[in-house]
């Protein structure tokens, strides 16, 4: 105690620096812990550029509907591809393939943000050192669930051999 009295402004200038270190620490992390998503998607994965596909999925009065593409006759692709589709557990961080089938039976919603106001977003990487040769640009083989100022990494299943190959498709009611 006398050591802190004698040396006030020590203890002043070594603790303002650690009480905004935590500060940003908690203001960073605290958020994370008490807002969680609660809505789950549904997504398409193997829905790539170098691949015919056979069916477009898309939402309509909140079913999921499949139509046929047809082939164009005067250009070459490679054979069709079967396009998977998953939905993705936000509470266990994890997707789980499903049928087509069982996916007309969600009740979805198509809207980019989900009812709680968080969406799916693509990561970001950078390089170089600031402030010389530095660099971003967009991750397209990370995504993200962000909203209200937190964001978690999402653990998808993707397919196919092309790495833009996540196709969003809606918001299970």
């Amino acid at each position: 105690m006398e050591f802190i009295k004698k040396n006030i402004t020590l203890v002043v200038g070594i603790s303002i620096p650690i009480l905004m270190i935590l500060f940003v620490a908690g203001s960073i992390y605290l958020p994370g812990l008490f807002i969680q998503p609660k809505f789950n998607f549904l997504y398409v994965s193997g829905d790539d550029y170098y691949y015919y596909n056979q069916y477009q999925y898309s939402v309509q009065n909140g079913k999921l509907v499949r139509s046929e593409i047809q082939k164009p006759e005067n250009q070459i692709y490679q054979p069709p591809r079967e396009v998977k589709l998953y939905v993705y557990d936000v509470a266990k961080n994890e997707s789980k393939e499903i049928s087509f089938e069982e996916a007309q039976n969600l009740n979805l919603d198509s809207n980019t943000k989900s009812p709680d106001g968080f969406e799916v977003v693509y990561g970001s990487r950078g390089d170089g050192f600031f402030p010389f040769f530095f660099w971003s640009e967009r991750d397209y083989n990370t995504r993200y669930l962000k909203g209200h100022n937190v964001s978690k990494k999402l653990n998808l299943q993707l397919s196919g051999s092309y790495y833009n190959n996540f196709r969003f498709i809606g918001w299970i009611k």
